[in-house]
């Protein structure tokens, strides 16, 4: 947690921290009117028994933003000493020691119109956060009338801000309709993800997840429960397709990303799910994550990256 309350949160922006309240972008830009930005998710958890503090895959996380303004044609901020510089200093600057959720944004900040690519600014923000136990994550979901972007129309696969506007959409409906998440459907029918995380079920006993092809990120959490639950819990793990009446018929379900981390679902559609609580193979996962992120599982310590 924040180590000092009255602490005014401070902001990295173009090289340096500066006021939260200070830190703007130029009303013109294409970050600003077209949403021209890419961006990363990025914990930092408190070691095990008061253990250093480690960002969680910092690697993968910064590839795949190097593969984001690949994508998007972003010219500059892929100076990685600069995200690395970054994200320390937020840290260290807003006096945060313990778990902590990191936003590492490159944002195109020269005028234009949306074919805009550069000059690009690097920013930073963190946001401290307390232990949560499972049960208090839990929602409901419901399936969004919206379908997923699939990659004619945008690249899901990387975390453009752009995107989000789908997710938006989706989960205001979902509120509106009394759920707390939204789960969308490919072009095809088929499911794809949740407004801003993954997806994961439990049927017969093995954990099935949708491919990359079903239009969703290419998460670093999903990739990470896959292999936990393969290699350590001796779990089956499917990667394929899913249709929505098999979400009915699930006996477990969740939603994860690194901000959500394990998110269980109790019901979709009014359908409930197993026994209407957490179920055993969630609850597992999540302990063994949680362990993992903390550096409570040796084998697992080249995930982690000291503060």
């Amino acid at each position: 947690m924040n180590a000092d309350p009255a602490l005014k949160p401070r902001v990295f922006l173009g090289g340096g921290l500066v006021p939260a309240e200070a830190a703007t972008l130029p009303i013109d830009s294409a970050a600003v009117k077209y949403g021209a930005n890419v961006f990363e998710g990025i914990c930092a958890y408190a070691g095990v028994a008061g253990g250093p503090s480690s960002f969680f895959r910092l690697p993968e996380h910064l590839e795949r933003l190097r593969h984001s303004i690949r994508i998007m044609e972003i010219d500059g901020g892929e100076d990685q000493a600069e995200w690395e510089e970054a994200l320390r200093e937020t840290l260290r600057g807003n006096n945060i020691r313990g778990d902590a959720h990191l936003r590492l944004s490159v944002f195109v900040v020269g005028e234009g119109g949306c074919e805009t690519r550069g000059p690009a600014l690097v920013a930073c923000s963190a946001t401290p956060r307390a232990a949560q136990p499972l049960e208090a994550r839990a929602g409901h979901a419901r399936v969004a009338s919206w379908r997923r972007v699939e990659d004619a129309v945008m690249p899901p696969r990387v975390k453009a801000g752009a995107n989000y506007h789908n997710g938006r959409s989706g989960l205001l409906e979902a509120r509106r309709d009394g759920y707390d998440e939204a789960l969308f459907l490919t072009a095809a029918g088929k499911v794809s993800e949740a407004a801003n995380s993954c997806f994961m079920m439990v049927r017969a006993g093995t954990l099935v997840t949708p491919p990359a092809t079903a239009a969703i990120l290419e998460s670093v959490t999903r990739a990470t429960l896959l292999e936990l639950a393969r290699d350590v819990l001796g779990i089956p793990t499917e990667v394929r397709e899913i249709d929505r009446s098999e979400l009915y018929v699930a006996e477990e379900a969740f939603l994860c990303g690194s901000s959500h981390e394990v998110k269980p679902l109790l019901s979709i559609d009014r359908f409930a799910l197993g026994e209407g609580g957490v179920g055993k193979v969630t609850r597992a996962l999540w302990s063994l994550y949680d362990r993992v992120v903390r550096g409570g599982e040796p084998r697992f310590a080249h995930w982690l990256t000291p503060v």
